[in-house]
């Protein structure tokens, strides 16, 4: 990956990599994407305990599935190096992250970090926050659309349709319902027209996003959004908003 700028598809990357990772169980303590002074490309800095409790072998053992779950070659070994969670990175890190939440990628504020002389830096933040789309879908109706919404959705009301002299009646099924983890600061805000959206930071700009577009994030991995738990009803199918 030699490149002198540090895109979004890296860091969506990056992100879906330590997500694989926790979902297997693997703990990580920091990781960030590091520009070195005498490199001319970005490296992925994963401090994980495993480093010192299994070995680096043993850890890079552990990371290799999660690589090969991502389905592409934008991010291989070659471009990750795990360090143990003592490693000086790791409290440099972490400290600039406290000062600099939610930055985009940036020059370092720092010379040197754990010791190494570096350009750019982006630190992810291993934080997350929960939240509920609640689905909704007409029984019976042929589109199958699924309604969306940040909101409960009410289970005493139904879709009437007329045609031809008919009257058709599809009553409501709840209880469709994802719950998503959002980068940490996401919130929940009711926009100008009193609907709630999630308010979030990407590369350090607050973004508003309404619950088809959350939903979509967390089915391809994507800014740090993903699935914690779905329904078994099958989520292919088309869907719209309320909210």
């Amino acid at each position: 990956m030699a490149t002198d700028t540090l895109v979004d598809y890296q860091i969506d990357e990056g992100q879906r990599l330590l997500d694989l990772l926790g979902e297997a169980g693997i703990a990580i303590r920091a990781a960030c994407w590091v520009k070195p002074a005498d490199k001319d490309r970005w490296i992925l800095y994963i401090a994980m305990p495993s480093v010192d409790e299994k070995g680096l072998l043993e850890a890079y053992r552990q990371l290799t599935p999660a690589l090969q779950a991502l389905g592409n070659d934008w991010l291989t070994s070659s471009d990750v190096t795990l360090v143990s969670e003592k490693h000086p990175l790791v409290k440099d890190a972490l400290e600039i992250l406290r000062r600099f939440p939610h930055s985009a990628p940036m020059r370092s504020p720092r010379p040197r970090i754990g010791g190494m002389p570096v350009e750019y830096i982006y630190i992810y933040s291993l934080g997350k926050v929960q939240v509920k789309i609640f689905g909704l879908r007409f029984r019976g109706h042929p589109s199958g659309c699924l309604v969306l919404s940040f909101e409960p959705h009410s289970s005493h009301i139904s879709l009437v349709e007329e045609s031809e002299g008919r009257r058709n009646e599809y009553p409501a099924e709840t209880g469709i319902d994802w719950i998503v983890a959002a980068p940490e600061g996401s919130t929940l805000e009711r926009n100008e027209f009193g609907r709630l959206v999630l308010a979030w930071n990407r590369n350090g700009k607050r973004r508003s996003s309404r619950p088809n577009e959350v939903w979509s994030f967390a089915k391809f991995g994507l800014h740090g959004f993903r699935f914690l738990t779905q329904p078994s009803w099958n989520d292919s199918a088309s869907s719209e908003e309320s909210q």
